[in-house]
């Protein structure tokens, strides 16, 4: 049998089941990586995947027999920095295409410090957060760098994620748990005339105005767009937010000089009630769950504006995921190196491609 082009890792956890099921529905054959054997092979069996590899990520050299002649991998497993690298580091060393799932600044920053020249040298793209969040954000911020006609000064980009009424989603397991660690994080970044700066979250609050006229409060939080966004935008200062409730938002604010020393100690509690919670959300409550994505880029007096909406966020990543794949497969990525979405996958196309998932004003 011939060897499957795509190889999902991490296939058994809430989000790379989701892939496979994706990329089944697409025909796209595909092989299957993880530590289990019996849960491989139990997606395997559900989703038809062609090959199973059952992988110590520890182990160098299995990993790259895992990761080698593949067009792309679609990296699942987290939390990241915990068991990200090898993944990252054997495709950049091989030449081999990378996209994953993450949401984790500090890994990205440190794959692009350790693995972004490699890759360049080798051709392969390495592409982080190819899923909602931030592969839609980075999209908006490309348009509206565009919009506002000249490389910005700065883009603001506000997550406003919604489900039965209330801000804030219902996420996996998985996503707690790299959420947790990222509490722990005593560096975190945003950035901030032309360089990556240290700032504690909810650092600033800022208001948006969402599709509906409706405004809302954000306030600031680490995430990949600080690494990401720049580099293909020019801006000059680039923050994230998310969506928060006014009273909420002025609590954050007031505590983020003390949050960092109990960061730490409430991630570690935290972790463990996280790994008896439910794997992740079911499919009707993710149908409920709706989100929108507003980027503001500035320069001068002028302001470009871009608007995302959509709903079903893990279904909308498994999309993403069984895009990328696609794309790779066609040998339409022409990026090197660690680089944003909107550098391996044009935001024009991209927008295109999933204009039933993603509204556009």
């Amino acid at each position: 049998m011939e060897r499957a082009r795509v190889l999902v890792h991490g296939a058994t956890g809430y989000t790379g089941k989701l892939v496979c099921a994706e990329l089944a529905r697409q025909k796209t054959p595909f092989a299957v990586s993880g530590r289990n054997r019996e849960k491989l092979e139990a997606v395997a069996r559900e989703h038809g995947a062609a090959e199973v590899v059952v992988l110590d990520i520890r182990d160098r050299a299995a990993v790259e027999a895992a990761v080698r002649d593949r067009a792309i991998v679609c990296a699942c497993a987290g939390p990241f920095a915990q068991v990200g690298e090898p993944i990252v580091g054997a495709c950049a060393r091989l030449g081999v295409g990378y996209v994953d799932t993450t949401g984790e600044q500090r890994f990205v920053v440190d794959m692009a410090e350790r693995w972004g020249a490699e890759a360049e040298k080798t051709g392969a793209f390495l592409v982080p957060g190819m899923a909602y969040e931030i592969a839609p954000a980075d999209w908006a911020a490309h348009v509206a760098a565009e919009r506002v006609k000249g490389a910005p000064e700065t883009i603001d980009i506000l997550y406003a994620n919604k489900v039965d009424g209330g801000y804030g989603a219902a996420t996996s397991r998985g996503t707690k748990l790299s959420a947790l660690g990222m509490l722990g994080e005593r560096d975190t970044y945003q950035f901030v005339a032309g360089k990556l700066v240290r700032e504690p979250p909810a650092e600033i609050v800022r208001y948006f105005a969402l599709s509906s006229g409706k405004r809302i409060t954000g306030v600031s939080f680490p995430s990949l767009e600080a690494v990401v966004v720049p580099k293909h935008t020019g801006a000059r200062t680039v923050r994230t937010f998310m969506a928060v409730g006014e009273a909420a938002g002025r609590a954050l604010h007031g505590a983020r000089k003390v949050t960092p020393f109990f960061a730490k100690g409430i991630s570690k509690i935290g972790a463990r009630f996280v790994g008896t919670s439910r794997e992740g959300p079911p499919p009707d409550e993710r149908a409920r769950s709706v989100f929108e994505i507003v980027a503001v880029a500035s320069i001068d007096d002028k302001k470009g504006v871009a608007r995302l909406k959509g709903r079903d966020m893990y279904g909308l990543t498994g999309k993403l995921q069984a895009y990328a794949a696609a794309r790779a497969l066609a040998g339409a990525v022409h990026a090197k190196g660690l680089v944003g979405p909107s550098v391996a996958f044009p935001p024009d196309e991209a927008l295109d491609a999933f204009a039933a998932e993603l509204e556009l004003s």
